[in-house]
């Protein structure tokens, strides 16, 4: 047994969500609420921004494959929402690591 990697979590709750199916709408929402309204901005929330984002787009998809286009214009702005929540984590983990190392920009 290896540990996962970090490219391999992301593929991991890329299918997780990407096969969501009617049965599993309300697990999907609760994970999907949670990460999107987490307060924090470390490493890990940052990652999962992007790998539900990934998930999300991927689901967007395949509901569009399926003639669904509510449910991919649904899943694709989320998906939408969680990069931009994730690019503001960044810029705050920016910001953060140049006040500890000190660098003052005038």
């Amino acid at each position: 047994m290896s540990i996962p990697s970090l490219s391999d979590y992301m593929v991991s709750v890329e299918r997780r969500v990407a096969s969501t199916t009617p049965d599993t709408e309300a697990e999907l929402a609760q994970a999907l609420i949670a990460v999107s309204t987490s307060k924090t901005a470390t490493d890990e929330d940052l990652f999962n921004c992007i790998a539900f984002s990934r998930g999300c787009h991927a689901l967007a998809e395949s509901c569009r494959e399926q003639g669904d286009q509510d449910g991919a214009d649904l899943y694709h702005a989320f998906g939408q929402d969680l990069l931009t929540k994730a690019t503001c984590m960044l810029a705050e983990l920016m910001a953060i690591g140049l006040h500890r190392l000190e660098v003052v920009r005038h």
